[in-house]
């Protein structure tokens, strides 16, 4: 008999069992693993933000720049920029469970409820996985220390979630590379006109 796959299904926890029963830290570390991976989630959502900001504001930067538009009233727009090495630093330190930027997370995602539509889905649920009791526990001093002696547990992402975050990627880049250079415009152009 299969079994069927339910893709709303949570990931699979892989966890080493050795012959003797589990420490406490094993322990520990078993009973947060699936809120590591949330804020994990986090990490790689302020990523995906920093990602789709650069993106943006290349467009807008070189429309600017084309069109003579950059005056003192439009340069704030360029000031985005600023964001992009901070939520990218933000990114990488929640996607390492690094308990200096909580604070700095916890703001970032207050203000992310002001950007309607989908800030203000993203930060109650950045909010929650950091203010909660397992969230303050986890991005602390106390649990890094947890991280550093239990390195056999992984936590093991379903495939079809990796395949996702792929395209995901790619079309960004894509993106990117489409409003940014003219000859990977004219090689899409010349490839679609074959079809």
């Amino acid at each position: 008999m299969t079994q069927d796959v339910n893709p709303y299904s949570s990931p699979i926890v892989t966890e080493v069992r050795s012959t003797e029963a589990p420490t406490d830290l094993e322990k520990v570390r078993l009973e947060h693993l699936s809120h590591e991976a949330a804020l994990k989630a986090v990490g790689s959502l302020f990523i995906i933000a920093s990602m789709s900001v650069s993106s943006l504001m290349t467009i807008f930067t070189l429309k600017f720049l084309k069109e003579e538009l950059v005056s003192n009233e439009k340069t704030f727009v360029l000031t985005y920029w600023v964001l992009v090495p901070i939520l990218t630093y933000l990114g990488i330190k929640m996607r390492r469970l690094d308990y200096s930027v909580r604070k700095v997370v916890i703001v970032a995602g207050g203000l992310m409820m002001f950007a309607f539509p989908i800030g203000t889905v993203a930060g109650p649920f950045v909010l929650y996985a950091v203010c909660c009791q397992k969230g303050k526990y986890i991005l602390s001093h106390g649990y890094t220390n947890v991280l550093y002696l239990t390195p056999r547990i992984r936590y093991k992402t379903k495939l079809s979630t990796k395949i996702f975050t792929g395209l995901i990627s790619i079309s960004v880049m894509l993106f990117i590379l489409y409003y940014v250079s003219p000859q990977f415009r004219e090689i899409l152009k010349k490839s679609m006109s074959f079809s």
